[in-house]
Protein backbone atom coordinates (compact mmCIF):
# COMPACT_ATOMS: atom_id res chain seq x y z
CA UNK A 1 0.00 0.00 0.00
CA UNK A 2 1.30 3.37 -0.91
CA UNK A 3 0.78 4.79 2.60
CA UNK A 4 3.20 2.34 4.02
CA UNK A 5 5.77 2.67 1.25
CA UNK A 6 6.04 6.42 1.77
CA UNK A 7 5.88 6.19 5.38
CA UNK A 8 9.15 4.03 5.31
CA UNK A 9 10.95 5.98 3.08
CA UNK A 10 10.12 8.94 4.51
CA UNK A 11 11.28 7.86 7.66
CA UNK A 12 14.32 6.85 6.83
CA UNK A 13 15.06 9.82 4.77
CA UNK A 14 13.85 12.23 7.86
CA UNK A 15 17.25 10.60 9.78
CA UNK A 16 19.59 11.79 7.39
CA UNK A 17 18.09 14.97 7.36
CA UNK A 18 17.94 16.78 10.52
CA UNK A 19 17.53 20.30 9.54
CA UNK A 20 13.72 18.59 8.74
CA UNK A 21 12.80 18.24 12.14
CA UNK A 22 9.40 19.36 11.85
CA UNK A 23 6.56 17.10 13.84
CA UNK A 24 4.52 16.10 11.61
CA UNK A 25 6.10 14.67 8.37
CA UNK A 26 4.67 11.85 8.74
CA UNK A 27 1.35 12.33 9.32
CA UNK A 28 0.93 14.72 6.31
CA UNK A 29 2.73 12.14 4.08
CA UNK A 30 0.44 9.27 5.10
CA UNK A 31 -2.82 11.64 4.59
CA UNK A 32 -1.35 12.63 1.07
CA UNK A 33 -0.57 9.16 0.13
CA UNK A 34 -3.44 8.39 0.95
CA UNK A 35 -5.45 11.18 -1.17
CA UNK A 36 -3.57 10.03 -4.20
CA UNK A 37 -4.03 6.08 -3.65
CA UNK A 38 -7.91 7.16 -3.12
CA UNK A 39 -8.69 9.97 -5.13
CA UNK A 40 -9.92 11.76 -1.89
CA UNK A 41 -9.82 15.72 -1.99
CA UNK A 42 -7.79 16.76 1.06
CA UNK A 43 -6.97 20.42 2.90
CA UNK A 44 -3.70 20.47 5.36
CA UNK A 45 -2.80 23.71 6.77
CA UNK A 46 0.67 23.14 7.89
CA UNK A 47 1.33 25.85 9.96
CA UNK A 48 4.61 26.33 8.42
CA UNK A 49 6.20 26.91 5.03
CA UNK A 50 7.34 24.51 2.33
CA UNK A 51 10.69 24.72 3.10
CA UNK A 52 9.73 22.54 5.90
CA UNK A 53 7.57 20.06 4.44
CA UNK A 54 8.31 20.02 1.12
CA UNK A 55 9.06 16.01 1.07
CA UNK A 56 5.79 14.73 3.18
CA UNK A 57 4.31 15.52 -0.30
CA UNK A 58 7.34 14.77 -2.91
CA UNK A 59 7.83 11.83 -1.48
CA UNK A 60 4.00 9.94 -1.89
CA UNK A 61 4.11 12.29 -5.76
CA UNK A 62 7.33 10.25 -6.69
CA UNK A 63 6.03 7.02 -5.26
CA UNK A 64 2.61 7.23 -6.84
CA UNK A 65 1.92 4.83 -10.03
CA UNK A 66 -0.33 7.69 -11.63
CA UNK A 67 0.02 11.20 -12.58
CA UNK A 68 0.02 13.97 -10.58
CA UNK A 69 0.19 17.60 -11.21
CA UNK A 70 1.75 20.12 -8.44
CA UNK A 71 1.00 23.69 -8.87
CA UNK A 72 2.72 26.12 -7.19
CA UNK A 73 4.00 30.37 -8.03
CA UNK A 74 7.50 30.13 -10.51
CA UNK A 75 9.76 30.32 -7.85
CA UNK A 76 8.51 27.48 -5.92
CA UNK A 77 8.27 26.06 -9.11
CA UNK A 78 12.10 26.14 -10.27
CA UNK A 79 13.13 25.00 -6.89
CA UNK A 80 11.04 21.56 -6.77
CA UNK A 81 12.35 21.03 -10.57
CA UNK A 82 16.03 21.97 -10.32
CA UNK A 83 16.77 20.89 -6.71
CA UNK A 84 14.06 19.18 -4.58
CA UNK A 85 12.45 16.61 -6.66
CA UNK A 86 16.16 15.52 -8.07
CA UNK A 87 17.17 15.24 -4.55
CA UNK A 88 14.62 13.03 -3.85
CA UNK A 89 14.72 10.82 -6.68
CA UNK A 90 18.24 10.05 -5.85
CA UNK A 91 17.13 9.24 -2.63
CA UNK A 92 14.28 6.78 -3.53
CA UNK A 93 15.92 5.29 -6.53
CA UNK A 94 13.45 6.29 -9.29
CA UNK A 95 13.08 8.14 -12.37
CA UNK A 96 9.88 9.76 -12.24
CA UNK A 97 8.82 11.39 -15.45
CA UNK A 98 9.30 14.98 -14.71
CA UNK A 99 7.52 17.49 -16.85
CA UNK A 100 6.56 21.18 -16.73
CA UNK A 101 4.18 20.86 -19.85
CA UNK A 102 1.27 19.55 -19.07
CA UNK A 103 1.22 18.36 -22.85
CA UNK A 104 4.32 16.56 -22.62
CA UNK A 105 4.34 12.45 -21.70
CA UNK A 106 7.06 10.37 -20.36
CA UNK A 107 8.11 7.21 -21.82
CA UNK A 108 6.38 5.77 -18.31
CA UNK A 109 3.37 5.84 -17.39
CA UNK A 110 3.45 7.88 -14.57
CA UNK A 111 4.31 11.66 -14.79
CA UNK A 112 4.73 14.23 -11.91
CA UNK A 113 3.83 16.96 -13.20
CA UNK A 114 5.14 20.76 -11.78
CA UNK A 115 3.93 23.89 -12.93
CA UNK A 116 2.74 27.63 -11.85
CA UNK A 117 -0.60 29.00 -11.17
CA UNK A 118 -0.91 31.01 -14.32
CA UNK A 119 -0.16 28.00 -16.61
CA UNK A 120 -2.58 25.80 -14.56
CA UNK A 121 -5.53 28.24 -15.03
CA UNK A 122 -5.16 28.39 -18.48
CA UNK A 123 -5.78 24.68 -18.88
CA UNK A 124 -8.52 24.60 -16.73
CA UNK A 125 -10.48 27.72 -18.31
CA UNK A 126 -9.46 25.65 -21.60
CA UNK A 127 -10.76 22.39 -20.30
CA UNK A 128 -7.62 20.56 -21.26
CA UNK A 129 -6.77 19.66 -17.80
CA UNK A 130 -6.45 15.71 -17.02
CA UNK A 131 -9.29 15.15 -14.93
CA UNK A 132 -7.61 11.46 -13.49
CA UNK A 133 -4.66 13.15 -12.43
CA UNK A 134 -4.71 14.53 -8.84
CA UNK A 135 -3.64 18.09 -7.93
CA UNK A 136 -1.26 19.08 -5.60
CA UNK A 137 -1.81 22.75 -4.61
CA UNK A 138 1.05 24.87 -2.88
CA UNK A 139 0.35 27.55 -1.34
CA UNK A 140 -3.36 27.14 -1.32
CA UNK A 141 -4.16 29.96 1.13
CA UNK A 142 -3.51 32.50 -1.46
CA UNK A 143 -5.68 31.16 -4.15
CA UNK A 144 -8.17 33.47 -3.87
CA UNK A 145 -6.09 36.46 -4.67
CA UNK A 146 -3.99 33.90 -7.66
CA UNK A 147 -7.95 33.23 -9.17
CA UNK A 148 -8.72 36.81 -8.88
CA UNK A 149 -5.96 38.33 -10.45
CA UNK A 150 -6.33 35.95 -13.22
CA UNK A 151 -9.78 36.78 -13.94
CA UNK A 152 -9.10 40.24 -13.54
CA UNK A 153 -9.86 42.14 -17.26
CA UNK A 154 -7.05 45.03 -17.89
CA UNK A 155 -7.20 48.00 -20.71
CA UNK A 156 -3.71 49.25 -20.76
CA UNK A 157 -2.12 52.28 -22.66
CA UNK A 158 -1.30 50.05 -25.59
CA UNK A 159 -4.52 48.64 -26.36
CA UNK A 160 -5.52 52.28 -26.85
CA UNK A 161 -3.18 52.49 -29.18
CA UNK A 162 -4.03 49.39 -30.87
CA UNK A 163 -7.62 50.84 -31.07
CA UNK A 164 -6.85 53.56 -33.11
CA UNK A 165 -4.58 51.74 -35.22
CA UNK A 166 -7.99 49.88 -36.11
CA UNK A 167 -9.95 53.03 -36.54
CA UNK A 168 -8.67 55.51 -38.19
CA UNK A 169 -11.68 56.96 -39.47
CA UNK A 170 -12.71 57.72 -35.67
CA UNK A 171 -9.39 58.97 -34.91
CA UNK A 172 -10.18 62.72 -33.56
CA UNK A 173 -12.99 61.14 -31.50
CA UNK A 174 -10.96 58.63 -29.67
CA UNK A 175 -8.28 61.30 -29.50
CA UNK A 176 -10.68 63.56 -27.64
CA UNK A 177 -12.24 60.90 -25.66
CA UNK A 178 -9.30 59.81 -24.20
CA UNK A 179 -7.87 62.96 -23.50
CA UNK A 180 -11.08 63.98 -21.40
CA UNK A 181 -10.89 60.42 -19.47
CA UNK A 182 -6.61 60.96 -19.19
CA UNK A 183 -7.44 64.42 -17.83
CA UNK A 184 -10.33 63.06 -15.20
CA UNK A 185 -7.84 60.38 -13.90
CA UNK A 186 -5.25 62.28 -13.28
CA UNK A 187 -7.36 64.79 -11.57
CA UNK A 188 -7.93 62.00 -8.33
CA UNK A 189 -5.72 63.01 -5.59
CA UNK A 190 -2.90 60.62 -4.85
CA UNK A 191 -2.99 57.57 -2.42
CA UNK A 192 -0.45 55.16 -1.08
CA UNK A 193 -2.31 52.14 -2.82
CA UNK A 194 -2.28 53.84 -6.40
CA UNK A 195 -5.91 52.20 -6.88
CA UNK A 196 -8.74 54.47 -7.38
CA UNK A 197 -12.51 53.57 -8.54
CA UNK A 198 -14.00 54.86 -11.42
CA UNK A 199 -16.42 57.06 -11.00
CA UNK A 200 -19.95 57.84 -13.44
CA UNK A 201 -18.22 60.39 -15.87
CA UNK A 202 -15.47 58.15 -16.60
CA UNK A 203 -17.27 54.81 -17.16
CA UNK A 204 -19.34 57.07 -19.23
CA UNK A 205 -16.40 57.89 -22.01
CA UNK A 206 -15.34 54.33 -21.58
CA UNK A 207 -19.04 53.20 -22.39
CA UNK A 208 -18.39 55.35 -25.48
CA UNK A 209 -15.34 54.11 -26.56
CA UNK A 210 -16.66 50.61 -26.47
CA UNK A 211 -20.14 51.28 -28.48
CA UNK A 212 -17.35 52.00 -31.43
CA UNK A 213 -16.46 48.16 -31.46
CA UNK A 214 -19.83 46.22 -30.20
CA UNK A 215 -20.58 45.88 -33.95
CA UNK A 216 -17.35 45.03 -35.19
CA UNK A 217 -17.30 41.36 -36.68
CA UNK A 218 -13.47 41.04 -36.84
CA UNK A 219 -12.21 39.37 -33.93
CA UNK A 220 -9.22 41.75 -32.67
CA UNK A 221 -8.27 41.46 -29.16
CA UNK A 222 -8.52 44.53 -28.10
CA UNK A 223 -12.42 44.58 -29.58
CA UNK A 224 -12.59 41.91 -27.22
CA UNK A 225 -10.91 43.28 -24.08
CA UNK A 226 -13.17 46.60 -24.41
CA UNK A 227 -16.49 44.71 -24.86
CA UNK A 228 -16.01 42.33 -21.69
CA UNK A 229 -14.95 45.10 -19.80
CA UNK A 230 -18.24 47.02 -20.61
CA UNK A 231 -19.94 44.09 -19.54
CA UNK A 232 -18.08 44.24 -16.25
CA UNK A 233 -18.73 47.91 -16.10
CA UNK A 234 -22.39 47.68 -16.63
CA UNK A 235 -22.74 44.57 -13.77
CA UNK A 236 -21.02 46.92 -10.98
CA UNK A 237 -22.55 45.21 -7.99
CA UNK A 238 -20.78 42.22 -9.06
CA UNK A 239 -17.21 43.82 -10.17
CA UNK A 240 -14.57 46.33 -8.29
CA UNK A 241 -13.76 48.64 -11.44
CA UNK A 242 -11.27 50.87 -10.97
CA UNK A 243 -7.84 52.29 -12.44
CA UNK A 244 -3.62 52.13 -11.69
CA UNK A 245 -1.71 54.94 -12.70
CA UNK A 246 1.80 55.01 -13.79
CA UNK A 247 2.94 58.51 -12.95
CA UNK A 248 6.68 57.78 -14.55
CA UNK A 249 5.55 57.84 -17.81
CA UNK A 250 2.23 58.90 -17.76
CA UNK A 251 -0.03 56.35 -18.47
CA UNK A 252 -2.83 54.56 -16.58
CA UNK A 253 -4.67 51.11 -16.56
CA UNK A 254 -8.33 50.17 -16.27
CA UNK A 255 -9.00 46.98 -14.15
CA UNK A 256 -12.09 45.20 -13.77
CA UNK A 257 -11.74 42.25 -10.53
CA UNK A 258 -14.42 40.03 -9.67
CA UNK A 259 -16.12 40.82 -6.10
CA UNK A 260 -17.04 36.88 -5.65
CA UNK A 261 -15.45 33.53 -7.40
CA UNK A 262 -17.44 30.81 -6.65
CA UNK A 263 -19.96 31.50 -9.14
CA UNK A 264 -16.91 32.26 -11.69
CA UNK A 265 -14.82 28.67 -10.95
CA UNK A 266 -17.43 26.12 -10.34
CA UNK A 267 -15.58 24.29 -13.08
CA UNK A 268 -12.64 24.12 -11.54
CA UNK A 269 -13.27 21.70 -8.94
CA UNK A 270 -16.28 19.42 -10.75
CA UNK A 271 -14.71 15.92 -11.21
CA UNK A 272 -11.13 15.99 -10.17
CA UNK A 273 -9.20 15.48 -6.80
CA UNK A 274 -7.14 18.62 -5.17
CA UNK A 275 -4.74 18.45 -1.75
CA UNK A 276 -4.25 22.03 -1.16
CA UNK A 277 -1.45 22.49 0.87
CA UNK A 278 -1.49 25.90 3.20
CA UNK A 279 0.45 27.54 6.00
CA UNK A 280 -2.64 28.92 7.60
CA UNK A 281 -6.52 29.13 6.50
CA UNK A 282 -8.56 29.18 9.65
CA UNK A 283 -8.14 28.60 13.10
CA UNK A 284 -10.31 25.58 12.52
CA UNK A 285 -9.84 22.36 11.34
CA UNK A 286 -12.46 22.93 8.46
CA UNK A 287 -12.04 26.38 6.98
CA UNK A 288 -15.34 27.32 6.97
CA UNK A 289 -15.14 30.87 4.97
CA UNK A 290 -12.22 29.79 2.76
CA UNK A 291 -14.43 26.71 1.33
CA UNK A 292 -17.20 28.90 1.06
CA UNK A 293 -15.23 31.97 -1.22
CA UNK A 294 -13.82 29.65 -3.78
CA UNK A 295 -17.54 27.61 -3.94
CA UNK A 296 -15.46 24.26 -2.12
CA UNK A 297 -17.81 21.76 -0.76
CA UNK A 298 -16.03 20.44 2.42
CA UNK A 299 -17.62 17.39 2.75
CA UNK A 300 -15.84 16.33 -0.51
CA UNK A 301 -12.57 17.13 1.44
CA UNK A 302 -10.72 15.27 4.19
CA UNK A 303 -9.64 18.44 6.22
CA UNK A 304 -6.47 18.39 8.79
CA UNK A 305 -4.50 21.07 10.74
CA UNK A 306 -1.72 21.18 12.42
CA UNK A 307 -0.67 23.25 15.49
CA UNK A 308 2.79 24.13 16.26
CA UNK A 309 5.46 22.24 17.96
CA UNK A 310 4.49 23.67 21.79
CA UNK A 311 8.00 22.53 23.19
CA UNK A 312 10.13 23.76 20.11
CA UNK A 313 8.12 26.65 18.81
CA UNK A 314 6.65 28.71 21.51
CA UNK A 315 5.78 32.68 21.16
CA UNK A 316 7.08 35.11 23.31
CA UNK A 317 4.26 37.26 23.23
CA UNK A 318 4.66 41.23 23.89
CA UNK A 319 1.50 43.61 23.99
CA UNK A 320 1.82 47.15 25.88
CA UNK A 321 -1.46 48.08 27.86
CA UNK A 322 -2.76 51.90 28.25
CA UNK A 323 -1.10 52.42 24.65
CA UNK A 324 -2.96 54.98 22.99
CA UNK A 325 -4.66 53.58 19.74
CA UNK A 326 -3.88 53.95 16.06
CA UNK A 327 -6.25 56.86 15.75
CA UNK A 328 -5.07 59.01 18.81
CA UNK A 329 -2.94 61.94 17.68
CA UNK A 330 -0.28 60.61 20.21
CA UNK A 331 0.13 57.21 18.78
CA UNK A 332 2.77 57.96 16.40
CA UNK A 333 5.23 59.55 19.17
CA UNK A 334 4.57 56.18 21.41
CA UNK A 335 5.10 54.05 18.96
CA UNK A 336 8.33 55.17 18.14
CA UNK A 337 9.34 55.17 21.62
CA UNK A 338 8.37 51.90 22.19
CA UNK A 339 10.00 50.42 19.33
CA UNK A 340 13.08 52.09 20.11
CA UNK A 341 12.89 50.41 24.36
CA UNK A 342 12.18 47.38 22.65
CA UNK A 343 14.56 47.07 20.38
CA UNK A 344 17.29 48.51 22.93
CA UNK A 345 16.11 45.69 24.90
CA UNK A 346 17.99 43.22 22.73
CA UNK A 347 21.28 42.88 24.16
CA UNK A 348 22.26 39.89 22.34
CA UNK A 349 22.60 40.36 18.60
CA UNK A 350 22.86 37.13 17.00
CA UNK A 351 19.19 37.57 14.91
CA UNK A 352 17.67 40.65 13.22
CA UNK A 353 15.09 42.85 14.59
CA UNK A 354 11.81 43.22 12.07
CA UNK A 355 9.38 45.87 11.84
CA UNK A 356 6.51 46.47 9.95
CA UNK A 357 5.31 49.48 9.47
CA UNK A 358 2.89 49.73 6.41
CA UNK A 359 1.97 53.75 7.03
CA UNK A 360 4.20 55.41 4.56
CA UNK A 361 4.55 58.14 6.82
CA UNK A 362 4.77 56.90 10.02
CA UNK A 363 7.08 54.22 8.62
CA UNK A 364 9.60 57.12 7.53
CA UNK A 365 9.30 58.43 10.78
CA UNK A 366 9.89 55.38 12.60
CA UNK A 367 13.02 54.58 10.98
CA UNK A 368 14.61 57.99 10.88
CA UNK A 369 14.26 57.84 14.93
CA UNK A 370 15.83 54.57 14.82
CA UNK A 371 18.71 55.82 13.04
CA UNK A 372 19.18 58.44 15.00
CA UNK A 373 19.73 55.58 17.79
CA UNK A 374 21.32 52.64 15.57
CA UNK A 375 22.90 54.54 12.63
CA UNK A 376 23.49 52.02 9.88
CA UNK A 377 22.20 49.29 11.34
CA UNK A 378 18.88 50.21 10.03
CA UNK A 379 17.39 49.21 7.12
CA UNK A 380 14.33 50.29 4.90
CA UNK A 381 12.83 47.66 2.77
CA UNK A 382 16.16 45.71 2.22
CA UNK A 383 17.01 42.55 1.52
CA UNK A 384 20.74 43.76 2.35
CA UNK A 385 20.35 42.54 6.55
CA UNK A 386 22.97 41.01 9.00
CA UNK A 387 22.63 39.54 12.45
CA UNK A 388 22.39 42.70 13.92
CA UNK A 389 20.18 44.28 11.44
CA UNK A 390 17.18 46.14 12.44
CA UNK A 391 14.74 46.19 9.31
CA UNK A 392 11.83 48.69 8.70
CA UNK A 393 9.37 47.34 6.26
CA UNK A 394 5.89 46.59 5.21
CA UNK A 395 3.77 43.71 5.28
CA UNK A 396 3.95 42.90 1.68
CA UNK A 397 7.69 42.99 1.69
CA UNK A 398 7.80 40.52 5.11
CA UNK A 399 5.64 38.13 3.61
CA UNK A 400 7.41 37.69 0.16
CA UNK A 401 10.57 37.68 1.44
CA UNK A 402 11.04 36.26 5.23
CA UNK A 403 11.73 33.20 3.54
CA UNK A 404 15.01 34.55 2.50
CA UNK A 405 16.02 36.58 5.24
CA UNK A 406 17.90 34.79 8.37
CA UNK A 407 15.25 34.34 10.92
CA UNK A 408 14.37 37.11 13.64
CA UNK A 409 14.82 37.45 17.06
CA UNK A 410 12.16 40.21 17.43
CA UNK A 411 9.18 41.15 15.23
CA UNK A 412 6.70 44.38 15.94
CA UNK A 413 3.89 45.30 14.49
CA UNK A 414 3.11 48.80 14.98
CA UNK A 415 -0.34 47.93 14.19
CA UNK A 416 -2.62 44.89 13.63
CA UNK A 417 -2.69 44.09 9.91
CA UNK A 418 -6.48 44.90 9.74
CA UNK A 419 -6.73 45.78 6.07
CA UNK A 420 -7.69 50.04 5.71
CA UNK A 421 -11.00 51.07 4.12
CA UNK A 422 -9.08 53.89 3.10
CA UNK A 423 -7.96 51.71 0.63
CA UNK A 424 -10.48 51.90 -2.37
CA UNK A 425 -10.37 48.37 -3.14
CA UNK A 426 -10.94 47.44 0.44
CA UNK A 427 -13.77 49.60 0.96
CA UNK A 428 -15.60 48.07 -2.53
CA UNK A 429 -15.12 44.96 -0.48
CA UNK A 430 -16.82 46.31 2.48
CA UNK A 431 -19.37 47.88 0.69
CA UNK A 432 -20.22 44.63 -1.00
CA UNK A 433 -20.42 42.48 2.19
CA UNK A 434 -22.70 45.33 3.11
CA UNK A 435 -25.22 45.15 0.44
CA UNK A 436 -25.60 41.61 1.20
CA UNK A 437 -26.31 42.48 4.78
CA UNK A 438 -23.16 40.19 6.06
CA UNK A 439 -20.52 40.88 8.81
CA UNK A 440 -18.07 42.62 6.86
CA UNK A 441 -15.96 42.68 9.69
CA UNK A 442 -15.83 39.10 10.92
CA UNK A 443 -16.18 37.45 7.38
CA UNK A 444 -13.33 39.93 5.60
CA UNK A 445 -11.23 41.76 7.58
CA UNK A 446 -10.53 39.70 10.60
CA UNK A 447 -9.71 37.06 8.72
CA UNK A 448 -7.25 38.66 6.92
CA UNK A 449 -5.52 39.88 9.69
CA UNK A 450 -5.30 36.82 11.78
CA UNK A 451 -3.97 34.95 8.23
CA UNK A 452 -1.59 37.96 7.70
CA UNK A 453 -0.56 37.30 11.56
CA UNK A 454 -0.10 33.64 11.09
CA UNK A 455 2.14 33.74 8.18
CA UNK A 456 4.28 36.44 9.03
CA UNK A 457 5.39 34.90 12.25
CA UNK A 458 6.56 31.54 10.98
CA UNK A 459 9.95 32.16 10.83
CA UNK A 460 10.27 33.95 14.34
CA UNK A 461 8.93 30.63 15.58
CA UNK A 462 11.81 28.59 14.76
CA UNK A 463 13.82 30.93 16.88
CA UNK A 464 11.39 31.56 20.09
CA UNK A 465 11.65 34.82 19.40
CA UNK A 466 9.54 37.55 20.30
CA UNK A 467 6.31 39.37 18.66
CA UNK A 468 5.49 42.49 19.77
CA UNK A 469 2.07 44.10 19.12
CA UNK A 470 1.73 47.67 19.80
CA UNK A 471 -1.90 47.62 18.49
CA UNK A 472 -4.15 48.47 21.63
CA UNK A 473 -7.17 46.92 19.91
CA UNK A 474 -5.78 43.39 21.22
CA UNK A 475 -6.35 44.55 24.87
CA UNK A 476 -10.07 46.08 24.18
CA UNK A 477 -11.76 44.79 21.32
CA UNK A 478 -13.76 42.21 21.04
CA UNK A 479 -12.10 40.47 18.72
CA UNK A 480 -8.64 41.04 20.58
CA UNK A 481 -9.16 37.14 22.10
CA UNK A 482 -9.46 35.91 18.80
CA UNK A 483 -5.87 37.72 17.68
CA UNK A 484 -4.11 36.36 20.43
CA UNK A 485 -5.97 32.86 20.45
CA UNK A 486 -4.66 32.55 16.87
CA UNK A 487 -1.42 33.13 17.90
CA UNK A 488 -0.85 30.22 20.45
CA UNK A 489 1.05 28.91 21.89
CA UNK A 490 2.14 32.17 23.00
CA UNK A 491 3.93 32.82 26.35
CA UNK A 492 2.99 36.67 27.89
CA UNK A 493 6.12 38.91 28.49
CA UNK A 494 7.11 42.18 29.47
CA UNK A 495 10.46 44.24 29.18
CA UNK A 496 12.25 42.17 32.16
CA UNK A 497 11.39 38.43 30.50
CA UNK A 498 12.33 39.76 27.22
CA UNK A 499 16.26 40.60 28.41
CA UNK A 500 16.28 37.32 29.93
CA UNK A 501 14.71 35.29 26.77
CA UNK A 502 17.99 36.99 24.80
CA UNK A 503 20.64 36.77 27.46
Amino acid sequence: MLEVEVHSELRNFLRQKSQLGWIHHLTMARMVARGLRLGRSTIIQTGTSYLQYYPSYLIPALLANDDVIIVAKKEIQQLLVKEKIPCLQQWLNTDKFVSTNCQEKGLKSATLYVINYQYWLDLVFNNVLNESAVTIIEEAENLLDIITEYLTQEITAEDWYNLQLLLPHHQNFLREKLARLTKLIYSHPNNPYNSYLLEDEEIIIIQELCNLVKEKTTQEPVYKKLINFCEALSQNHQYINYFTVNRSNGSFTLKSSPLELKNLINNIWQNRTFILLSSYLDTNKYPLDYSQSLGLNLEDFTCLKFSPDGQNQNLNLYFPRNFPFPNNPHFQHRVSQEIVALVSSIKVNHYPIIIIVDDVPLQGQITANLASYFGSRVKLNSLDIGENSILVCDIKFWLNYQDKLLNPILLIFATLPIPSLENPLIGAQVTHYKNQKKDWFRLFLLPYAIKILQQSTMSIRKNQGVIALLDNRVNYRSYGINILRSLEPYAKINYVDMFEINN
